[in-house]
């Protein structure tokens, strides 16, 4: 899945405007895309794979474990999920025979994947930041 390098607001007036008064046209922002679908495509181009969300908490993953339904959750959201007595599956809802903390295992895979992703998100994340301090001229003593 290709990215899409898109330009954050950015007011008309530019980052560093002296003109503070919100009624002013400096406070007006520019769209950063052309229309509904280019933002459709570029959120769906930063959006996590489904397989890297918790389904308890629906965040990505950062420690992911594999539960004993087969199914991936964030460690600490599980153990909260037991903590509260829970001992069926929160996907499934089938009995979980054993809701000890020894039975789960880490899922390195999926763990990987979401390393990965945050990765390719900060790299993108870097490079609108350069594009903006190119376009302003901003640098990083100012």
């Amino acid at each position: 899945m290709a990215t899409m390098n898109m330009n954050p607001p950015i007011p008309a007036g530019g980052l560093h405007s002296n003109d503070d008064s919100s009624s002013s046209s400096s406070s007006i922002f520019c769209p950063p895309f052309p229309n509904d679908q280019a933002l459709d495509t570029y959120l769906a181009s930063i959006a996590p794979p489904r397989e890297l969300i918790c389904p308890i908490t629906q965040e990505l993953l950062k420690d992911p474990v594999v539960a004993e339904d087969g199914h991936t959750y964030e460690r600490n959201s599980l153990l909260t999920w037991f903590g509260m007595g829970r001992t069926r599956s929160p996907v499934t809802n089938s009995l979980l025979e054993n809701t000890s903390t020894e039975n789960l295992v880490s899922n390195l895979a999926v763990c990987s994947m979401a390393v990965a992703h945050r990765e390719r998100l900060g790299k993108e994340l870097i490079g609108i930041c350069q594009g903006i301090k190119d376009r302003e001229g901003v640098g990083c003593d100012e």
